[in-house]
């Protein structure tokens, strides 16, 4: 079975399952995951999983987040981005002076209010699916932070600004819009996002959706060691790759003391397991890969 990672270069329109199923009719399996949603009216970097490595997706190295995007000044959307419905007009056009100062203001940590139209759960429903059949509900603030926020351009004629956010997972770009017009006592959309980075996954290195066949999968993907290389790992000896496989922790030396979570490659180097430090200072296999699960495509 294929096992490793792809980066895709997802246009704008379609959503990232969509993505997710293309790959899944190329290989003709259905084990495939993706790391880090990007909405339809959102283009760039999208970090696709197949077969075993969709079970390290949750630790995969996916911070801090790059995006370049477009404010509308103006207009307001009710999905804050270009798909939506306008919902307001006429509001004022911020002089650059005043756009260069207020994004000062949005660096560091702090609480953000989800767009109503997002894929986040509200009582197992999605809240974009509650809010287009106006369905009342209530989402709550989640702490974002923001490393980096520039201006790149701005046209007062047409009042379109162009910035780069690099930011922490669980931001919403079209948030940050909304914020900032509001900051700015006026309104305005996302005309466009564009996510150039994932952690230290890069865009340039990223396959076009168009270009995506069965073939090109397969000679684009990733192996596992190589999507991880920057994690904290151990090299383990047989016999504790024994010991893992029956659900047995290991202990391992001073030196790894400190990081609750390891990457156990094998004689091999083949990822072997994911080790988690528990209570008692041994590393126990959070999952476990060894022979059943091979990380490398056969």
């Amino acid at each position: 079975m294929l096992n490793g990672f792809l980066l895709v270069h997802k246009p704008f329109g379609p959503t990232s399952f969509d993505v997710v199923r293309h790959v899944q009719r190329c290989l003709g399996i259905k084990k495939i995951g993706h790391a880090g949603t990007l909405d339809p009216a959102a283009s760039g970097l999208l970090v696709i999983a197949v077969g075993a490595a969709t079970r390290m997706l949750e630790i995969l190295p996916t911070e801090p987040k790059t995006y370049d995007f477009g404010i509308r000044f103006g207009s307001e959307t009710d999905t804050l981005d270009s798909e939506g419905a306008v919902v307001r007009n006429g509001g004022r056009i911020p002089l650059e002076v005043e756009l260069e100062a207020a994004l000062k203001q949005f660096l560091g940590t702090m609480m953000q209010m989800p767009p109503r139209y997002s894929a986040k759960k509200i009582q197992g429903k999605r809240a974009y699916d509650l809010a287009r059949s106006n369905i009342e509900f209530t989402l709550q603030p989640r702490e974002i932070t923001i490393e980096q926020l520039e201006l790149k351009h701005f046209d007062i004629q047409t009042g379109e600004a162009v910035c780069t956010v690099c930011c922490s997972t669980g931001t919403y770009v079209r948030s940050l819009v909304r914020d900032i017009a509001l900051y700015l006592t006026t309104f305005a959309y996302a005309s466009f996002i564009h996510r150039s980075t994932v952690g230290p996954f890069m865009l340039k290195d990223a396959i076009p959706l168009s270009a995506l066949d069965a073939s090109s999968v397969v000679e684009q993907l990733i192996p596992v060691n190589t999507m991880f290389a920057s994690v904290p790992s151990v090299i383990i000896t047989g016999s504790q790759s024994d010991l893992l496989s029956h659900g047995m922790s290991i202990p391992l030396s001073m030196e790894f003391q400190e990081l609750p979570t390891l990457i156990a490659y094998d004689e091999k180097g083949e990822v072997a397991a994911v080790l988690k430090k528990d209570c008692n200072g041994l590393f126990h296999p959070d999952k476990v890969f060894l022979l059943q699960e091979p990380n490398t495509p056969q």
